[in-house]
């Protein structure tokens, strides 16, 4: 009966962690992408968006540049966007895609390519992700500065500046619920609306992307792995580590769609596509 019951309890915990898993697809060649931080995927118009830094992760050196890539991995338009310095998390609102980029948040026309306008916060250090409220405003976490800010119009603001962020990077709205992960603290946040704090998970050290699915979330780290946080029980199961082959794994993109996790690789200048099982 032991045995059985032994059997049983590792055929659970066999199923439970089969759950979730990773097939690759497909890896760009390392010669396109210039340390790619960010992919974004937007649904309405099937485009896939990637911010290059092309240099430094925090030097404004205007090489950088957001590329459009398309699903079978193939480079679309490489340099789709240019004029910016260090472009990292992009969020789209009203027709214009918003990129996170140093101290500035580049407004960008969809259609076109061009950037429409530049927009500063006050005291804004190091931008780091976006994300965009079901309102149609615009959130910006600052890396540098333990802040986030809100954008309505062509005006920024801090929202939230707390210690306990600890250089917040990712930021993810699930309905009207924000998300953040930390990259100094590691911690997974959900944001209450009092603007206090709720830690979901810790234990993420260089924590990059949030991607949501269903209630559970996909959790990137930039130093090279990736999570999938089971909302069930606040478990973390670990769905990829890029660091044995010296890769990164930045700020992910997510098509709900088709089930797919876009992994751009940063020092490794690629994109991956993984199939979610």
């Amino acid at each position: 009966m032991k045995n059985l019951l032994a059997a049983g309890g590792l055929l659970l915990a066999l199923s439970s962690s089969a759950q979730t898993r990773l097939e690759k697809l497909w890896e760009t060649d390392s010669n396109q992408f210039l340390t790619p931080e960010s992919v974004l995927v937007d649904s309405k118009t099937n485009s896939i968006y990637v911010s290059n830094i092309d240099g430094k992760p925090w030097e404004a050196d205007g090489k950088g540049f957001i590329s459009t890539l398309a699903a079978n991995g193939a480079v679309q338009t490489l340099k789709w966007a240019d004029g910016l310095n260090a472009p990292k998390g992009m969020g789209i609102s009203k027709g214009k895609l918003y990129v996170a980029d140093i101290t500035e948040v580049a407004v960008i026309d969809v259609r076109t390519g061009q950037i429409k306008e530049k927009i500063a916060p006050a005291g804004a250090v190091n931008l780091n992700d976006i994300d965009v409220a079901p309102n149609g405003e615009v959130y910006v976490t600052d890396s540098g500065s333990d802040r986030v800010y809100v954008i309505k119009g062509k005006t920024a603001s801090v929202f939230l500046e707390s210690p306990e962020l600890k250089r917040p990077n990712g930021i993810k709205f699930v309905g009207n619920k924000m998300y953040i992960i930390s990259a100094g603290g590691g911690d997974f946040f959900e944001v209450n609306p009092d603007k206090t704090l709720k830690k979901l998970a810790e234990g993420m050290p260089s924590g990059d992307g949030i991607e949501p699915d269903g209630k559970n979330f996909f959790l990137s780290r930039w130093e090279g792995v990736l999570h999938y946080w089971h909302a069930a029980d606040g478990k973390l199961d670990q769905l990829l580590d890029t660091r044995p082959d010296k890769k990164n794994c930045a700020d992910i993109g997510f098509d709900k769609s088709k089930r797919v996790i876009y992994v751009p690789t940063f020092n490794g200048n690629t994109v991956a596509a993984y199939q979610i099982k």
